[in-house]
């Protein structure tokens, strides 16, 4: 009985493990249902992590799959709005993109330039 108990303890500590060392997953390797078209600029953009990954860490995804759209669809700016955050066995959080042509207005602190964004978190991806 103890050697199946311990072949358990194993199993959990190598899922919680590989649960907990969650990389990012490009927006090429997205489901349909991870990005979803609502108008021409507007998309609703979600990424799920793990509940093992931090809010910020998932936020950070989050930020650079919507860069990566950003470019992918010709527009070089964007705005987040409309957060809807799940907490359960994973972690799931959800956007409204809308993007922009041209650069980013100065005074418009909550607008991204998606060339930055993914810069910064190239930066970031690199180090860990």
């Amino acid at each position: 009985m103890s050697r199946v108990r311990d072949a358990v303890l194993l199993l959990m500590m190598v899922a919680t493990t590989a649960c907990a060392t969650g990389q990012y997953q490009p927006l090429a390797g997205a489901a349909r249902e991870e990005v979803e078209q609502l108008k021409d600029n507007v998309y609703r953009v979600e990424y799920s992590v793990s509940s093992f990954t931090s809010q910020s860490q998932l936020d950070a995804y989050l930020q650079r799959r919507c860069a990566e759209l950003t470019l992918r669809e010709g527009y070089d700016i964007f705005h987040l709005a409309q957060r809807a955050d799940v907490l359960a066995f994973s972690r799931r959080t959800s956007m409204t993109v809308t993007m922009y042509k041209g650069q980013k207005p100065v005074w418009a602190d909550d607008v991204y330039d998606a060339r930055d964004v993914l810069a910064r978190s190239a930066v970031v991806l690199s180090g860990d």
